[in-house]
């Protein structure tokens, strides 16, 4: 299995209208505002077996991000949305996902605070249910994104990060 390869979102961008994405860092009157970035640390992995999804959001503005709630997305190869859950009872969801650790920020689901000049590091536990390996060998194509919604002096944005790739095989069938 590979894992040396780092799969990455990246984002950068000014807060205030809004948070806008870039290759590079956007600096505002030369002040960086905010930079988010999503690291899948594998680029594949066999069904029932975890993947760590990790995401820090540094804020370097003056003021602080209030009501943060991020929303981990899942799609099928043809960009279609593919059902993510963390309810454990869940029978059809193609990915069970938990929030696994968190520094600086106490919540990623609507009450989240990241406060001026730090920076909030989430990791979820993202695995993949029994069969979303599919049938084949090679296995099936994902894309994991989000969406982050916030709140900064008393203005809501909402961003959404570009998707990456995951593979997920099935698991060997023993007789």
């Amino acid at each position: 299995m590979k894992t040396s390869q780092i799969l990455r979102f990246a984002a950068t961008g000014l807060l205030g209208a809004g948070l806008w994405w870039s290759a590079r860092p956007v600096r505002a009157q030369e002040a960086l505002c905010a930079r988010v970035v999503i690291e899948i640390q594998q680029e594949m992995t066999l069904e029932r077996q975890a993947f760590d999804a990790h995401m820090k959001i540094n804020n370097g503005a003056a003021s602080r991000l209030d009501n943060v709630d991020v929303e981990v997305i899942f799609q099928d190869a043809q960009g279609e949305p593919v059902l993510g859950t963390s309810n454990p009872q869940s029978t059809n969801a193609a990915f069970y996902i938990r929030v696994d650790s968190m520094q600086n920020i106490s919540d990623v689901s609507g009450n989240g605070t990241v406060e001026p000049a730090t920076a909030a590091d989430i990791h979820w536990l993202i695995i993949p249910s029994p069969g979303a390996g599919g049938q084949e060998p090679a296995g099936q194509l994902y894309y994991v994104g989000a969406t982050l919604k916030y709140t900064i002096n008393g203005e809501e944005s909402v961003t959404e990060v570009t998707p990456d790739h995951i593979l997920v095989k099935p698991m060997p069938m023993l007789a």
